[in-house]
């Protein structure tokens, strides 16, 4: 972190320990990022993918996606729109190669694209169908 670790994940898989030696090297390894009070997340390599998908992934799309509308401060921002201004700030600072890598190297991003695209359709019919009920009223 910026000045502190504290609370941070750290996201950890044990992995090839095959004696005590190398046991007690991953122990002390850990300890040193509990002793930094990291949150602690012991977690599998796929499952840690899992969930990039879900957070990292989609994060990123969603700031890059703003990005593109060009959105601005306005003098009646709520904290709602002020908070997509931050993710349009925070994305945009990192490289597309980084976000390339979150889309070309997690298998779960394909899926979390499309599942953005099938809820963005599913927005748009629900308010055409709001609209014609209004319309036939």
């Amino acid at each position: 972190g910026k000045h502190s670790w504290k609370n941070l994940p750290f996201v950890y898989d044990v992995v090839r320990v095959s004696n005590e030696e190398r046991q007690k090297l991953v122990e002390d390894f850990i300890l040193i990022w509990k002793l930094e009070e990291c949150s602690m997340v012991p977690m599998s390599c796929k499952e840690h993918d899992s969930f990039a998908a879900s957070t990292q992934f989609i994060t990123h799309t969603t700031g890059r996606m703003l990005a593109g509308l060009n959105l601005t401060s306005t003098p009646v921002d709520t904290k709602g729109y002020e908070s997509l201004l931050s993710v349009i700030d925070t994305t945009i600072k990192d490289s597309f190669d980084l976000y390339y890598g979150l889309y070309r190297y997690n298998y779960n991003s394909k899926s979390q694209i499309q599942r953005l695209e099938d809820s963005l359709r599913d927005l748009r019919i629900k308010l055409e169908e709001e609209e014609r009920k209004e319309r036939d009223q």
